[in-house]
């Protein structure tokens, strides 16, 4: 299994939590996978092989964009929008491994902070797209 698969796999695995698992959209051939989770939850070694900071105060958003059940290359663009209605961007960045392809970003976040994502996401070649995602998500130090 691809180190990237195995994040979300792992991802998946040790969360109980339902808040924290992952959702996906479809968008006729598209499905957006997406999840966002505080960093401090993944797995030490995971988390370093992607330069992840663990932490209590720091979130991370995972997407994937398949279609015909393979990632494919897309542009992220993604905000968070907290309580008060303050945006931060999320600089998302790719990852590859072998044909596997998928979207991660970091972000600070507070104890009990519930958050706002704005995701558009556009599949490469332009010709789909572009899809709009939105979901909230809360995020607690104790977690």
């Amino acid at each position: 299994m691809p180190p990237l698969r195995l994040l979300f796999g792992l991802t998946l695995m040790f969360l109980a939590l339902p808040a924290a698992a992952q959702q996906a959209d479809r968008f006729g051939d598209y499905e957006v996978h997406y999840n966002a989770m505080p960093t401090r939850l993944l797995n030490a070694e995971v988390a370093a092989s992607y330069n992840i900071l663990r932490s209590r105060t720091r979130g991370l958003l995972m997407l994937t964009v398949m279609r015909g059940g393979d990632a494919v290359p897309a542009r992220i663009e993604a905000l968070a929008r907290d309580a008060d209605d303050r945006l931060q961007e999320v600089d998302m960045r790719e990852v590859r491994q072998s044909a596997w392809v998928s979207y991660i970003g970091t972000f600070p976040v507070e104890d009990e902070q519930a958050l706002r994502f704005e995701v558009e996401v556009t599949p490469e070649g332009g010709e789909a797209g572009p899809f709009r995602i939105g979901f909230r998500q809360r995020f607690f130090a104790g977690e």
